[in-house]
């Protein structure tokens, strides 16, 4: 049986920590139904100025670089190169793209995981005032823990993609795709169609001047790597269900490559052959 805690760091959002409670209880069962992924013992939600999330994305990096710098053999020159780009994404970055990320959910100090929410980004995005966006948005990221739980042991994000033999871009169409996809099944179940908040809402003057700043949307996850991936996983469970595509958060041998994305037959029919080959090897 999961817990759910929602922190209100901001100690000004009570009425909403109990919003977000309310919907983690109610969408819990239908993302494990959905996934067919249980999720933790412990799920953390946390609501935050802007200041104290751009901070919080300082300090998960920080621990990112730290275990890759256990892990990996980095010479001083990568690392530096590294920090730099680090100081520049905490002030340049954060200040651009704070208002349009209405939420972040990363490894935590200690090990365990939660998500990051700003009120003041939900509000300018005009999630707060329409229910189905909140649901979608927390739904979304409540996908997130159970494949941080799925995906325990190995290692996915990183600040040295190359060193751990991961491509991110094709990491990122994958986590979003699935949250994307499982968001998707559970807003069209309760309101009739997916719910997207992008489109849904209000948005405020700043939002909409964040989202036309040039470039904008090369400093996050595309839009069309949420959509793409959300449909290879359509187009996945619709042929083999869900078992297949939850054994690559255990082996990421299993993970797709970019141009797989586009095409599930060859991913089912690659795992397919795999597989067999390992059998071969047991035999």
């Amino acid at each position: 049986m999961t817990s759910f805690t929602v922190h209100d760091d901001t100690r000004r959002h009570d009425e909403l920590r109990e919003r977000i409670s309310e919907i983690l209880h109610k969408v819990a069962p239908d993302v494990e139904a959905t996934t067919s992924l249980p999720l933790p013992a412990h799920v953390c939600f946390r609501l935050l100025t802007p200041k104290a999330w751009r901070h919080a994305q300082v300090q998960h990096a920080q621990r990112i670089l730290a275990r890759d710098i256990a892990d990996l053999d980095l010479g001083p020159g990568p690392i530096g190169v590294v920090r730099i780009a680090m100081r520049e994404t905490a002030r340049v970055t954060g200040a651009l793209t704070w208002p349009l990320k209405l939420a972040t959910s990363m490894e935590a100090d200690g090990g365990a995981y939660e998500t990051l929410m700003a009120p003041k980004a939900l509000r300018h995005a005009g999630v707060l005032a329409h229910e189905p966006s909140l649901l979608q948005v927390v739904a979304h990221e409540l996908v997130h823990h159970l494949q941080f739980a799925a995906a325990s042991g190995t290692v996915w994000t990183t600040l040295f993609p190359h060193l751990r033999g991961i491509d991110p871009r094709s990491v990122t169409t994958f986590r979003e795709g699935h949250a994307a996809w499982t968001d998707r099944h559970i807003t069209g179940r309760l309101f009739g169609a997916p719910v997207d908040h992008r489109r849904d809402g209000s948005k405020s003057w700043r939002y909409r001047l964040h989202n036309g700043l040039p470039g904008i949307r090369r400093l996050g996850p595309s839009l069309e790597a949420y959509d793409r991936g959300a449909r290879f996983f359509a187009d996945v469970t619709a042929a083999t269900g869900t078992d297949v595509v939850n054994r690559v958060w255990k082996d990421a041998t299993l993970h797709p490559a970019a141009g797989e994305f586009a095409d599930a037959d060859a991913w089912i029919g690659r795992v397919a052959d795999v597989e067999r080959k390992r059998g071969l090897d047991h035999a």
